[in-house]
């Protein structure tokens, strides 16, 4: 029986939903009629289902297609399941269970350009998919994360990270597409940065003045308006893929902004910037990294020229993607300047309002999902029309001898 990899993506689709009660859950109040308590034992998800889950999110599938190649393109060339602005794979993917906490990242690879241009072609490469969580995946510490109940939403604490559940946490680092949308921004559009507050060029007067700059204006608070839209839509289509595979593994699974996320992720370990004494009122201290495991270019980490040059090696360093030892592309006769300016820009931002990004913050969390092993007498009683074969076969099918041959 492979209940999942041979499950239709519409059949997938059409029987998709947010099924939140999980086994050991509880319904205390009697809304809607709904008063229930969980009478199952409660079973964590194994290695394989946590392993296809975070493949799912943002495992690696190959190379990207590169048709455009234009300009200063693209951070990496790396495909994953969901789409990435630019391959910047801005998403970073932890999750917490009874074991620990931990982070799934598959974000970079050996070779400049991997000569495997496929990496999953069919069901017969499913091995990779647990190759690369054992390779892939990086305990942070022992037991779940530690999230009060009261800073869960009251009406889903009764069902939120208890024994037994996965959290899934995406994390969302805009300082790399900070400063890669702006050499993009810069090469094609020739914005001229504007600092709104001030009405003055945002430390590109000199790019202004030569002509370089001489498209619309875009301010700082327009320019960062677009770094959630773009970081909340490669997140959201990782947790749709991810919803999509829990329904075709028969799991539960329940997308949420109901928990307080500062919260979040302060119990996982982020550092918090303090903005500096120049900054404007009632700036927020900016959440920047986790020391060691996932460090913004931004300060502390790094200051806004390293930040900048850093991204610029990327693809024009010694190992860049568009050097003679990857896509073999010339410099565009400008590239130097854009960099330039994009530092002038970066540096001007830090050094006038303390912090970077100036209104948004360096990391944040878009969206929560916890995946589970679903309450069957709780739907059986209740919603029997949203139970299938797979999910009264998820048992029998993925917690038996041989599951992986199962699948």
């Amino acid at each position: 029986m492979s209940l999942a990899f041979d499950r239709p993506l519409f059949q997938t689709m059409f029987t998709r939903r947010t099924r939140r009660f999980p086994q050991g859950g509880t319904l205390p109040s009697r809304r809607a009629g709904l008063q229930y308590k969980s009478e199952e034992k409660t079973v964590p998800l194994t290695e394989l289902e946590t392993a296809i889950l975070c493949f799912s999110s943002s495992g690696i599938t190959g190379v990207t297609v590169e048709e455009i190649r234009h300009l200063l393109g693209h951070l990496t060339v790396i495909g994953r399941t969901a789409a990435s602005p630019c391959a910047s794979l801005t998403m970073h993917l932890f999750f917490t269970n009874d074991e620990g906490v931990f982070y799934y990242n598959a974000a970079s690879t050996e070779e400049i350009i991997p000569r495997e241009r496929v990496r999953i072609r069919s069901v017969e490469d499913r091995e990779k998919i647990l190759l690369d969580y054992r390779q892939n995946v990086v305990k942070l510490k022992e037991g779940r994360i530690d999230i009060p109940r009261e800073a869960i939403g009251s009406a889903f604490e009764s069902m939120v990270s208890l024994p037994g559940t996965t959290l899934f946490i995406p994390i969302a680092d805009t300082t790399r597409e900070y400063i890669n949308l702006l050499f993009t921004g810069l090469a094609q559009f020739r914005w001229q940065l504007w600092d709104e507050v001030e009405d003055r060029p945002a430390g590109v007067d000199k790019w202004i003045g030569s002509g370089l700059l001489n498209g619309p204006v875009m301010t700082i608070a327009q320019y960062e308006a677009m770094l959630p839209w773009l970081c909340n839509l490669e997140a959201g289509m990782a947790m749709q893929n991810l919803s999509l595979a829990a329904t075709a593994m028969g799991l539960g699974s329940f997308m949420m902004h109901t928990i307080d996320l500062m919260t979040v992720m302060k119990a996982l370990g982020m550092r918090f910037e303090e903005p500096k004494a120049k900054s404007y009122p009632r700036a927020m201290v900016n959440p920047v990294g986790i020391d060691g495991v996932l460090e913004g270019h931004c300060p502390p980490y790094r200051n806004p020229e390293r930040a900048v040059m850093e991204i610029a090696d990327i693809k024009w360093g010694d190992r860049g993607i568009y050097t003679k030892k990857g896509y073999n592309l010339p410099v565009p006769e400008f590239y130097n300047e854009i960099v330039e300016a994009t530092k002038a820009f970066c540096s001007y931002i830090y050094e006038n309002y303390g912090r970077m990004p100036k209104y948004e913050n360096a990391m944040f969390i878009p969206i929560l999902a916890q995946i589970h092993h679903l309450d069957i007498g709780f739907y059986e009683k209740y919603f029997p029309e949203y139970l299938a074969e797979v999910d009264r076969n998820h048992m029998a099918v993925w917690h038996s001898a041989g599951s992986w041959d199962n699948q």
